[in-house]
């Protein structure tokens, strides 16, 4: 959920995206994963995606904005270059599912900064990555698992995480303005993505992860920022609570990350949530072990990943 930086669009990356193609595992026969414009230079160049489907593995698009591109946990765990188009890492939840011997990535269009609405300009929205992916046949009848990570940016975490950095009377004030003018929104606008997705992957398993905690007040340890930590979890629960019956009204699975994250968010011992203290771009999203013992191991829990080509509720 980031508002400061935007990723250039689709158009201005076609080159650079091509030679981002994941080249097989040498141990295992793989496709590899399109990111969102190598396929559609794919589809440009004659070759179908869908000619190098082979079954057995779980056929897996991954779909979202910075908390599904892996946004916080840098690739090579320092440089802010080493992220990938549209900020994404092989530490976040698509690379992690990638590596289960059963999973295959066929299809990763996450971007940092997509909303679930579509709006011109900025980041590759949740729209646009559905039907690119579907007009390159990456996203389709034969999809089986789906990943969704939507809304946060649809209601301005980023600004009111700024916000509640600051004194009291500021976090509140831009809670409020996000419960009453933006938050009302959601449900339409994650019905409709969330419509369009399930019309593109008819027979996919799609899971849709809420956002984490991104404090820990409990603990003790955030001095004059304990009140605005509470403040912003509570607003956190609220858009997860909007993320949770929207998707289960779908017939998707909703996958809570807060339990895992609990004791592990910014002011624990151990965080499990990037912050610098120096407002780099990325803070404030998961790092490495956020995405793999909070949201990977949340997916598990709850997803069957264990049967070729089958997936299912736990």
């Amino acid at each position: 959920m980031i508002s400061s930086i935007q990723y250039a669009r689709a158009g201005d990356q076609r080159e650079y995206l091509v030679s981002m193609r994941k080249h097989p595992r040498p141990a295992r026969r793989r496709a590899g994963a399109l990111t969102l414009l190598s396929a559609l230079a794919f589809t440009s160049a004659g070759v179908s995606p869908a000619a190098a489907h082979s079954p057995g593995p779980i056929d897996y698009v991954a779909l979202g904005d910075s908390y599904a591109s892996g946004f916080g946990a840098r690739p090579d765990g320092s440089s802010v270059d080493s992220y990938g188009y549209c900020g994404q890492s092989p530490l976040g939840l698509p690379g992690l599912l990638d590596a289960r011997r059963k999973v295959e990535l066929v299809g990763n269009a996450t971007c940092a900064g997509a909303l679930a609405s579509f709006v011109p300009g900025g980041a590759v929205d949740l729209p646009e990555q559905v039907a690119a992916l579907q007009s390159a046949d990456v996203l389709n009848k034969r999809t089986d698992l789906v990943t969704v990570s939507a809304g946060g940016n649809d209601v301005g975490f980023g600004a009111v995480a700024t916000a509640c950095f600051g004194p009291e009377s500021l976090c509140t004030l831009a809670i409020r303005n996000t419960e009453e003018t933006l938050l009302p929104d959601l449900d339409d606008l994650l019905e409709s993505l969330y419509e369009q997705i399930d019309d593109a992957a008819p027979k996919a398993t799609v899971v849709v992860t809420g956002y984490p905690h991104l404090f820990s007040p409990e603990l003790g340890r955030l001095g004059p920022l304990s009140a605005n930590a509470v403040r912003f979890n509570a607003a956190t629960d609220a858009v997860n609570a909007v993320i949770e019956e929207t998707a289960e009204d779908e017939g998707f699975i909703y996958v809570d990350t807060v339990g895992k994250f609990t004791g592990h968010g910014i002011g624990s011992p151990e965080p499990w949530i990037k912050f610098s203290g120096q407002s780099e771009f990325d803070d404030l999203h998961p790092n490495a072990k956020g995405y793999e013992l909070g949201y990977l191991a949340a997916v598990q829990e709850q997803v069957d990943l264990t049967r070729p080509g089958k997936v299912g509720r736990n």
